[in-house]
């Protein structure tokens, strides 16, 4: 372990980040005398089990759906806790840590970092916990009356592992407030829960069915969350000519604002007819449009370049007055101006900033909310700052949304 230090520790840390630097590698170092003098006794009688239990690992942090400052709560926890319930905390490390070599080796990210660090000291301890735990309530964990230690175990594992993983390197290494983490605890607790007591279901069943237990296992847990990291897949909209750009952030911004499919229709219609005659607010050229088509759509399509606060063409319509999907389109426009192909392509953060400078004088002030509320609900990364909106169509509450949104 000691390479990993000096591969985290450079020039320009800040005190704050050499505490938390130290506090892991700490960690990470007494884990070794832990091992040797407290560990329950390690069974590596069951190579098959580990090596399916180390796939299942890697595939699920692959396709694992992170939290703010690195709280994971997915299948891994579950996974740790039957390799910690049938072959020991030792062997239980044999499974999680491949993830890491093999997220390395692929180049998803580097293999000596901070983050690393902290992932040694979390894994390690909270494995160690749960076996003790483990090997002091209950003899035999695969019996049907060992469910309820299993399951504590499980949530003292999630415990152990925040504690000394995430509400170390969040507030020291990251700068989050406690607070902060503790309200992503607090919220994550239910579902790592869940997938704890999926994990001591499985222990129970592997002693009658053996093998077979991880297969459901897999079926239940593993595979719908690669489906929601498939859905979730995103692209960037700098990809994106304007006119498909502000058709996507308005269908994203309508559903938000929970307008039916004949309202969102009409509010494509609109953007595509504002972008073909390319409006610019001119009242003779609005009054030439009415004249020729008198529809609702081709109204609101003139009435797009209207200002919040009335300074704008072709109309000086103020406020509400204006029709609600001009004052959609409009935010889609700028925001499209700002993101998309021939434009700064700005992250979405930047130009949400554009966007809220812009509220209620030119913009609808609650249309740029709503539109903030997209971005809170779309998956941003410092690879990908400005990503499709896509998540909005996923037919699950916000609060899901937003869980599968949020990235480090």
């Amino acid at each position: 372990m000691s390479p990993v230090v000096p591969a985290v520790t450079r020039q320009g840390l800040t005190a704050r980040e050499r505490t938390g630097l130290m506090f892991h590698a700490v960690a990470a170092l007494v884990l070794v005398p832990a091992y040797l003098l407290v560990a329950p006794p390690s069974r590596w009688d069951q190579p098959l089990l580990l090596a399916v239990l180390s796939i299942l690992a890697v595939i699920v942090v692959r396709h694992d759906v992170p939290l703010p400052a690195g709280i994971q709560f997915d299948a891994t926890a579950a996974l740790a806790l039957i390799a910690v319930a049938l072959a020991g905390p030792l062997p239980a490390l044999a499974v999680i840590f491949p993830p890491i070599a093999v997220n390395a080796l692929s180049g998803r990210e580097r293999l000596l970092r901070a983050g690393n660090l902290a992932n040694v000291a979390a894994y390690g301890w909270y494995t160690l916990a749960g076996g003790l735990f483990l090997h002091a309530a209950s003899s035999d964990p695969t019996g049907a009356g060992a469910f309820p230690w299993l399951l504590a175990a499980g949530v003292l594992q999630l415990l152990v592992n925040w504690a000394v993983g995430p509400a170390v390197y969040g507030t020291l290494w990251l700068g989050h407030p406690l607070r902060a983490l503790v309200e992503m605890l607090r919220d994550a607790l239910p579902a790592g829960t869940v997938m704890a007591a999926l994990g001591a279901l499985t222990v129970v069943l592997s002693g009658s069915i053996g093998l077979l237990a991880l297969a459901l296992f897999a079926l239940v847990a593993v595979l719908p969350q690669s489906a929601l990291t498939y859905i979730a897949r995103t692209r960037p909209v700098a990809r994106l000519d304007p006119l498909t750009a502000a058709r996507r952030y308005g269908n994203a911004i309508a559903v938000h604002l929970g307008l039916n499919r004949a309202e969102r229709r009409e509010l494509d219609a609109v953007i595509r007819l504002a972008y073909a005659r390319e409006v610019t607010g001119d009242p003779a050229e609005h009054l030439g449009h009415a004249v020729s088509d008198w529809s609702e759509v081709s109204c609101a399509a003139g009435h797009v370049t209207e200002w919040w606060n009335g300074a704008g063409g072709p109309a000086g319509l103020p406020g509400a007055i204006i029709p609600r999907s001009a004052r959609i389109a409009a935010v889609a426009r700028t925001w499209a101006a700002l993101t998309a192909q021939g434009s700064p392509r700005l992250g979405h953060l930047d130009a949400l900033g554009h966007l809220q400078c812009a509220a209620g004088v030119r913009l609808d002030p609650a249309v740029v909310r709503a539109a903030h509320a997209v971005v809170c609900q779309e998956r941003l990364s410092p690879a990908e700052p400005a990503p499709e909106p896509r998540l909005h169509h996923l037919h699950v509450p916000a609060r899901l949304r937003r869980v599968l949104a949020a990235s480090v």
